[in-house]
Order: C-alpha cells, then structure tokens, then sequence
C-alpha cells in the first residue's frame, strides 16, 4: 500500500491496470489500517455507520453520507461494534489523471477549487449529495470511457455545492514510517474496541512501547489533536448517536460512552456540542418531526 512518488511506503497501494485511470470498488466492510495515498477518494456510504478519521477530523458517519477526500490525506473508517455490516462505493483517481494541466483550464476553476479544499475532507447537502450518490451506484454499468466522462460530471456538479463542507483541518500526508503506521492502527484499534472503558493516555503510549512524551509527539502529529481530545471528541460522537437513535436515558448514555459521572459527561458534551444532552435531542426531534 504505497505510491512510487513518495519516499516512504504508504498504507495504501490503489490496484491500477493500463487500460483505466478511474478505478471504483465496492466494499461491504472496512479492512485497511490508519492509511493514505496518492488518489483523490469520493466514497458513498451505502448503508452501515461508525466512525471516521478524515485528516485532522474524527466524526460519525452514518447512510447517505458522500465525501470526498484529497490526496495523500490519512484516513480510516471504522463499524461502530453493534452495527451488523457496513456497505461502501469507493471511486478514485490521481489528481493529474486527465493531464497536469488539465485543471488549470479556466473552464475547470471551480473543480480546481474543490480539489484544493478537499485536503482535510469534504462533505456534500441535498439534492446534489444523493444525485451523486445515485450515479455512483450506477458506475459499475458503465465503460472505462463512460466512467471518466462520468466522473468529470460529478466533480463539476460537486463543485457547484456552494454548502459543502470541510470536515475539519488538514494534516497532511504524515509519511509514517512502518512502525508509526503500526502503532497508530494499534491505538485506533484499541480507541474503537475501548471507547466505554477507562482510557489513558500512559496505557496507550505502553501499548505501542513508547514513552508518554514520544506518545504524545507521535499521536498528535499524525492527527492534529492530543490523545484525550480525540478520545472525548469520539465518545460525545458516540453519545450523539445515541441520543439521536434510541430512548435510553441520558444517564445511561453517560456510562454506556465511558464517562464515569453525568456532571463529567454534561461538561465534555457542552464542550463539544455547545448545548446539553437534553437539548440536542430535543433538537434533532425538532428536525425529525
């Protein structure tokens, strides 16, 4: 999983073929580590959700969801545990697959600019998200040429989504070494397996056989944010969901995310959400309805 352009193995190498410079793929569930590589990457979730790290970014995601993601931006999705199976359609390209001028045309400035701020990731609204979405689970009955005359379509009508998002701030490539991308997937697979458990930072650095110091350098490096930040950010996503999809109280949200007290999860969740718990349910039923 590398590109022959960088001077570091990578985590991912895309499988390519001489007669194709747009490759798609549909995956029922997530294998790779923490990783990046050289092609631009729009993935459709089609059914499933968990949690994504996107650059220096860690959200939920959930059905529906399209992003698109820049190149040599680190990335990873995760199944939350209890969800039974997770449906993707991945479609990528290297950013000078139609030349290296090709979108310095002036008539290309607006999917330049897209492809310039997808860097930390983007995400798309309605209707122009489900249109793509739709298209998308279509590609597979098109040609090699019908495909990239496709994939320019998108990423022009994509461009004209004036409400895309970014999903936070890019990072860059890290260019980790092979024992850095061990040690990364290590902790994230143990953040993902652990979330409602006591987590701690001096735990984590000895997991990977690193000082906390080191630890620290190396966690922060790679995603933009200290290990305990991240740790929080995920366990209110978490929490999010939860009161978002079941009726449980927030009390047992509280425990069932790690937190030990609701006063401690009531601070963190205002931290990170600017309302309570109470208040952001009452919301999203507002939306609902």
């Amino acid at each position: 999983m590398h590109s022959n352009n960088l001077p570091r193995a990578s985590f991912e190498k895309v499988v390519t073929s001489d007669n194709q410079s747009v490759f798609w793929k549909r995956a029922i569930t997530f294998r790779t580590p923490y990783h990046y590589h050289p092609e631009c990457e729009l993935i459709h979730i089609r059914q499933g959700y968990g949690r994504r790290w996107v650059g220096g970014s860690i959200t939920h995601f959930r059905s529906g969801d399209l992003v698109f993601i820049g190149s040599n931006v680190p990335h990873i999705w995760r199944r939350a545990p209890e969800c039974p199976q997770v449906e993707a359609l991945y479609i990528q390209f290297l950013p000078d697959f139609a030349g290296p001028d090709f979108f310095n045309l002036p008539e290309m400035q607006s999917v330049r600019e897209l492809i310039s701020s997808a860097h930390g990731g983007v995400t798309f609204r309605d209707p122009i998200r489900t249109e793509i979405a739709s298209r998308l689970d279509k590609i597979s009955e098109l040609n090699n040429s019908e495909c990239l005359l496709s994939l320019l379509d998108m990423l022009y009508r994509l461009s004209q989504d004036r409400g895309r998002r970014s999903l936070g701030v890019a990072t860059g490539s890290p260019l980790l070494n092979q024992r850095q991308e061990d040690r990364i997937s290590k902790v994230f697979e143990y953040i993902n397996h652990h979330l409602n458990e006591s987590i701690s930072q001096a735990e984590i650095a000895k997991l990977v056989n690193l000082t906390p110091p080191s630890f620290s350098r190396l966690f922060k490096n790679t995603t933009g944010k200290c290990f305990m930040e991240v740790v929080n950010e995920l366990r209110i996503t978490q929490a999010c969901r939860l009161l978002d999809e079941t009726s449980r109280t927030v009390a047992e949200i509280a425990y069932e995310c790690g937190y030990e007290t609701l006063s401690h999860f009531h601070n963190k969740f205002r931290k990170f959400m600017n309302m309570t718990p109470n208040e952001y349910r009452h919301n999203r039923e507002g939306v609902k309805g």
